[in-house]
């Protein structure tokens, strides 16, 4: 399965249609409308969680609208229940259109909306609804795994990764996952991948899914993962930044190979060995080792032994970047052996941190502030496309930590305001298309001058 086929499944689960305000006769419209793919009845397929907001959206063909919608709990062998609610004219990004709302209904069971003689896909209310799709989205790592046949994908690959781009030599750095829907393996994006995974793990237990089986998936496809990422560990304890990414960082390796090693089509490794990718490696076996403590503490621990290998092997940097990673390793660490000076380092990386963030209106705008800049010599807000929100979750993860101590009220009144003056603020810029704090170009290129910014 590649990642535009796990995509169209997804697709059925989220519907968002698509309003004709101009076209043919109702009947045509109608038969439209009720085609697969495209719904009169909008909702979230996934299903609601009893005490959220819960609405529908309805496209209707003609001019004269339907005034209601009926609801009905399906699901029980008891006397079906049903509910009628009204119908009201709103706008939406989608075109004109009809929404209705059932909020105050809050029983969990299998429900169904029906709108005329159109009904909606059924659909479950219930407090975890997270348990019927978490594992669709992680059976997705499986399908991308590198170096082995993988059924209904793809026979064994990739069995002569890789040689080194500076010198040629031939390192076996088999296994790890495709990248998405390429053949690249970044060991950045793994390691997020990774991380994820652990965490998961760690904060749901055992009942992540419903078919009974443990944690023994997740455990599985970690150690899987991490087969390669410990092979991209080099003598010095560092680790390289990729494999298969190309002989000068191009598309060039994105091809299956012949599986024998030192032919022409082998794959290079990138030498190079990034900071964050470091930081990123020894979170990531440290997380591995918690997870492993009960099942297998002598792979935990060797996983902990190459992660503080890889630790003593950096020196922290001071972007917001940096600090954050390390901060993030610091307390994993911490978590993992339970020394008090990785939870030491965790909050000093953490206050050093803090310190960037900007807590003041620059120049005559009174409308954001509490952005993180990029660097103590680099005032410009810290923006990246994956990473922007993690400032903020690592703050909140050391006050959940460390709540006894003196800057744990300091972290999370800095994410408050971070969200509340930052965040909050340009998301109602998007929506209206002004955007307080700078031009696109200003946001595509973060090095030019931010026009509301103090001289």
């Amino acid at each position: 399965m590649r990642r535009r086929d796990f995509m169209k499944g997804i697709g059925f689960s989220l519907a968002a249609p698509a309003f004709a305000q101009e076209g043919p006769p109702v009947k045509e419209r109608v038969e439209e409308l009720t085609a697969p793919g495209k719904p009169a009845i909008a909702l979230n397929h996934l299903g609601f969680i009893p005490n959220a907001r819960k609405t529908v959206l309805f496209r209707h063909p003609g001019p004269v609208a339907p005034v209601e919608f009926t609801l009905d709990e399906i699901g029980s062998n008891a006397k079906a229940l049903r509910w009628r609610r009204p119908l009201r004219p709103v706008k939406c990004d989608f075109g004109p259109c009809l929404a209705g709302e059932f909020t105050d209904i809050d029983q969990p069971g299998l429900y169904q909306v029906t709108v005329g003689n159109l009904r909606s896909v059924p659909f479950f209310m219930r407090t975890d609804l997270w348990r019927r799709t978490l594992p669709k989205a992680f059976s997705f790592y499986f399908q991308e795994r590198c170096g082995v046949a993988v059924p209904n994908v793809h026979p064994a690959c990739h069995l002569d990764d890789a040689r080194r781009r500076d010198n040629g030599q031939h390192i076996d750095v088999t296994g790890g996952w495709h990248d998405a829907g390429d053949l690249r393996k970044w060991m950045s994006t793994a390691l997020h991948s990774g991380i994820a995974i652990a965490q998961m793990g760690r904060n749901l237990g055992k009942d992540w899914n419903l078919d009974g089986s443990g944690l023994n998936p997740i455990l599985e496809e970690l150690r899987w993962g991490n087969r390669y990422w410990l092979k991209m560990q080099d003598g010095d304890g560092r680790v390289w930044d990729d494999a298969a990414g190309g002989l000068n960082g191009d598309n060039s390796d994105n091809h299956w190979t012949d599986n024998r090693a030192g032919t022409a089509d082998d794959r290079y490794i990138n030498p190079s060995k990034s900071g964050i990718i470091q930081a990123e490696f020894v979170t990531a076996q440290a997380l591995i080792a918690q997870l492993f403590r009960e099942t297998d503490p002598g792979y935990g621990q060797s996983c902990l032994a190459a992660g503080l290998r890889c630790r003593k092997a950096n020196t922290p940097g001071n972007t917001t970047e940096d600090l954050v990673s390390w901060a993030m390793a610091a307390l994993e660490l911490y978590r993992a052996t339970g020394e008090e000076a990785w939870g030491q380092e965790a909050r000093h990386l953490g206050n050093q941190l803090r310190e960037l963030q900007v807590q003041e209106f620059q120049g005559s705008q009174r409308q954001v502030r509490g952005y993180f800049i990029t660097s103590p010599t680099d005032r410009t807000p810290y923006v990246n496309a994956i990473g922007s929100a993690v400032p903020a979750l690592l703050l909140l993860d050391l006050a959940a930590t460390f709540p006894s101590d003196p800057d744990s009220s300091a972290w999370t009144k800095a994410v408050q305001m971070h969200l509340d003056e930052y965040v909050q603020p340009l998301s109602k810029g998007i929506h209206s298309g002004s955007y307080p704090m700078a031009s696109s170009r200003n946001r595509l290129h973060r090095k030019s001058t931010v026009p509301w910014r103090a001289s």
